[in-house]
């Protein structure tokens, strides 16, 4: 690991001294600080996450999408208009390949989280807030909204992935910004001339003096240890992983605690191995420099000038230059370019005030969610929240029993069974498909079908933990995962069936996606029959995992393969 881009962690003098004479109970609080920390993070890569998923569900697929696109036509013209949406679409294609590819980052970034926390002797922490998160609330001090796709859309993202030196023009004055959503806005983004004490590692090291000589305000770990209620201290993912680095080093280094649960540290998922080097005994530090380097250099390209091509702030600026690129073609042939279907901003199926965090701030905007009220959609969108929730039970169980046999590659049934189901083929054939379907849907219960006609408002995913948010009993049961197996089935089974309930609607309602006189297509019915399929033979394979009935085969080089040498 280059060592050029990290300062070196050296206490003065001072904090050399406290850090040597630190008490039991001071060990403990700032064990709890680190832990606060941790769960800003981990709360980030998984809001960040999701949100790049909405973006991507959003993008349209197929040419009858455009509403000018008729297919079979013999008149030259309707051909070239034919042609330049088809183009248009293997274009969008590769969109949305980055932004799941970047979605995909974030979610490895949110498992070296779990690693982390594992270290610090902690649970997995896999909860968010539901979205739209306010400004007030988010880590960073920015709102998270899910949105579809769009220049606005992505210059939120490039500002939200930048490094802290490049200045980037703020979103906030980005041409097209709808009114409505500024208000969203609700903590001004600071100029960069403002930035006068960015939180480096320094100012870490200034903290921890002060937190270890008890000079800390009241406000200040307030907003350290609960940010949703009480705003945030930081103002960008390197600064928070900055602290996160230093203090994790230190309490490494001066014994305040011992690296633990080295069997918990997954350093494989999404079918593949993680980029980082399996964890031994006597690496905990190397660990924890290595995965906080690549969280900060993957995502804003930190260290680079320019920031690294393969950095989330780079494939965000390629976006934009796509789009902008785009834009002056549609403009010389005349055909105005929507690349995403008219999904709405925030939707929600939500039926009980207190499932978003922003119902409780005052002055807020009507428009802060978008109430679906398609009886169709609320119910593909409850399915969804039902297999997001229990996605995220499995993913908590994964990481938090992870373990495999370093000689066979094998892992203990229960953990195998959450492997098999939480990464393949639940984000695959559950999530994905089911988002993307969703998107297609209309948001209004007044729609009237036209065919495959794209609604003039499309519903969509709203993720949403359906518990008070401000109830925290509430949110560890919904993160926690089952011990029993039956628990499990009885969701796949109830999915199972709500699957089949939406098969029949749209039938009985008459909704077509846009291709459906395709020969191949898979309409909203079939799709549904099919996702009905999927969690019946999920549950039976979950199962026969959990009982281990069923063992996975030993992975192969090359893929799916773990990182010790068993390949």
């Amino acid at each position: 690991m280059s060592q050029k881009n990290l300062q070196k962690i050296q206490p003065d003098a001072e904090l050399h001294q406290m850090l040597r004479s630190i008490s039991t109970s001071k060990k403990e609080e700032f064990i709890e600080l680190i832990f606060s920390l941790l769960k800003q993070a981990s709360t980030t890569e998984h809001l960040l996450a999701m949100q790049y998923l909405f973006t991507s569900f959003s993008l349209k697929k197929y040419p009858e999408e455009f509403a000018d696109y008729v297919p079979d036509s013999t008149d030259p013209a309707q051909q070239k208009i034919n042609e330049i949406r088809m183009a248009q679409i293997e274009k969008i294609r590769r969109w949305e390949a980055n932004i799941l590819m970047v979605s995909r980052e974030e979610m490895t970034h949110l498992c070296y989280d779990m690693n982390l926390l594992a270290i610090l002797g902690k649970d997995p922490y896999m909860y968010r807030p539901n979205f739209p998160v306010p400004a007030t609330a988010f880590p960073l001090g920015k709102p998270v909204n899910i949105m579809p796709f769009s220049p606005v859309a992505l210059e939120i993202f490039r500002y939200w992935e930048k490094p802290d030196h490049l200045p980037v023009r703020d979103p906030l004055l980005a041409e097209g910004m709808p009114d409505g959503l500024k208000d969203l806005f609700t903590l001004p983004h600071k100029d960069p001339d403002q930035f006068n004490h960015p939180k480096t590692h320094d100012e870490a090291m200034v903290f921890l003096k002060q937190f270890f000589s008890n000079s800390l305000n009241q406000d200040t770990l307030a907003k350290i240890h609960d940010p949703l209620t009480n705003g945030t201290h930081f103002d960008s993912i390197e600064q928070l992983y900055t602290f996160i680095r230093a203090y994790l080093l230190i309490g490494l280094k001066y014994k305040i605690f011992e690296g633990q649960n080295m069997e918990r540290i997954v350093d494989e998922h999404y079918g593949f191995n993680i980029v980082l080097n399996p964890l031994v005994i006597g690496q905990f530090e190397n660990y924890v420099e290595e995965a906080i380097e690549q969280i900060i250099e993957e995502g804003e390209g930190v260290w680079g000038i320019p920031p690294a091509l393969g950095s989330h702030f780079w494939v965000f600026q390629t976006l934009i230059d796509s789009m902008n690129q785009e834009a002056k073609e549609a403009k010389e042939s005349g055909l105005p370019f929507e690349p995403a279907l008219p999904v709405v901003w925030n939707p929600t199926c939500a039926k009980q005030h207190d499932r978003h965090l922003i119902n409780a701030i005052p002055n807020m905007p009507a428009n802060a969610t978008y109430q679906v009220t398609n009886l169709v959609a609320i119910e593909a969108m409850e399915l969804f929240n039902e297999a997001y929730t229990t996605m995220i039970k499995m993913l908590s169980g994964f990481f938090g029993h992870y373990e495999i046999d370093q000689t066979t590659g094998i892992r203990p049934p229960q953990v195998n069974a959450y492997f098999q189901t939480a990464f393949y083929p639940f984000m695959t054939n559950v999530i994905r498909p089911l988002g993307e379907m969703i998107c297609r849907l209309p948001a209004d219960e007044n729609f009237v079908p036209d065919g495959g006609k794209v609604p003039d408002r499309c519903a969509g995913p709203d993720f949403l933990f359906d518990i008070s948010q401000f109830d925290s009993c509430g949110i560890d049961v919904a993160i926690k995962p089952y011990d029993d197996v039956n628990k499990y089935l009885a969701d796949f089974e109830s999915m199972k069936q709500k699957a089949l309930s939406l098969k029949t609607q749209c039938e009985q309602r008459g909704y077509h996606m846009a291709f459906y006189k395709q020969d191949d297509a898979r309409d909203f019915d079939v799709s549904f029959a099919y996702l009905a399929e999927n969690f019946e033979r999920i549950g039976k394979n979950f199962a026969a995992y959990w009982k281990a009935e069923m063992v996975a085969p030993i992975s192969s080089k090359g893929f799916q393969n773990y990182s010790n040498n068993f390949n």
